[in-house]
């Protein structure tokens, strides 16, 4: 992965992304590092927008960036730092298209603060955007070494909607096992379409040799999600981001909802062509 962005609000759940951002780059051996803040919802205090809040934004990043350990061969010199007033969403999707960015790393606390912050506003507007991978960061989550990945899927439409060149590129990058997981209401069972989206998805991502389950869970497939990851050791989970209305099917969803509210691992969302 070359390029990182991190899009910060200078609040504890963005120093803990951004922390986690940088041990990431470091271990991938990131070319560039971009903080960016948008200002479009600063106070009216009279400051010119191109010149004065500007400067003193640039300044805050550069602080921020400081108070940071930048674990080697990450070095300063690799940072980049950016302001605005553009929305956080229009802000971002220019500097992944300018910068060729990899991967775009954000904070969240819970499921409050999906609903009710301005960071997890944020957060679900770049998810929506869906413009290059994003990994969400739990609060106080420390960086560790990524030696295993799940995909979650339902196994529907897994052709078209499974991002396989984006997950067989970060999973290779990171050097992990690949675990491939489907929680199965248990009144349900085997059906033709499952049978099919099993062999297709096994297919797909046959370079990383990677193990299927099947979790029977009959009330809470987030929870059957969540214990899958404790049972395994999972460090990341993998989910797709589909273009064609994601914001309705994953964050009005109280699957995703409540998955990104109790999971204590990275949530990394995927599109479906990779970023270099």
């Amino acid at each position: 992965m070359k390029n990182f962005l991190i899009p910060v609000d200078f609040s504890d759940v963005s120093y803990t992304a951004a922390q986690y951002a940088l041990d990431m780059a470091a271990h991938l051996q990131a070319e560039k590092v971009v903080f960016y803040h948008s200002y479009a919802h600063r106070p009216a205090d009279g400051y010119d927008e191109h010149t004065g809040y500007q400067h003193t934004t640039l300044r805050h990043l550069e602080k921020m960036a400081s108070r940071l350990h930048i674990p080697a061969p990450l070095s300063v010199r690799q940072f980049i730092f950016l302001a605005d007033d553009q929305s956080v969403k229009s802000g971002v999707e220019a500097i992944v298209a300018q910068y060729a960015v990899s991967l775009i790393v954000m904070g969240i606390a819970g499921l409050s603060d999906i609903e009710n912050t301005l960071i997890g506003r944020n957060t679900m507007a770049v998810a929506e955007s869906g413009v290059a991978p994003l990994l969400i960061v739990p609060r106080n989550h420390l960086f560790r070494p990524v030696n295993k990945v799940v995909y979650a899927t339902d196994l529907k439409n897994v052709e078209h909607v499974t991002p396989a060149a984006s997950i067989i590129r970060l999973a290779s990058q990171l050097e992990a096992e690949t675990y491939i997981v489907h929680v199965d209401p248990a009144t349900q069972g085997q059906t033709p379409e499952k049978i099919l989206g099993k062999q297709a998805i096994l297919s797909m991502l046959e370079s990383l040799h990677p193990v299927f389950e099947v979790v029977s869970e009959p009330v809470d497939k987030a929870a059957g999600i969540f214990d899958y990851v404790k049972k395994y050791g999972i460090d990341l989970i993998l989910m797709a981001s589909r273009n064609y209305g994601f914001f309705e099917r994953l964050f009005h969803s109280s699957v995703s909802k409540k998955l990104l509210n109790i999971a204590d691992v990275p949530v990394v969302l995927l599109k479906n062509k990779p970023v270099a």
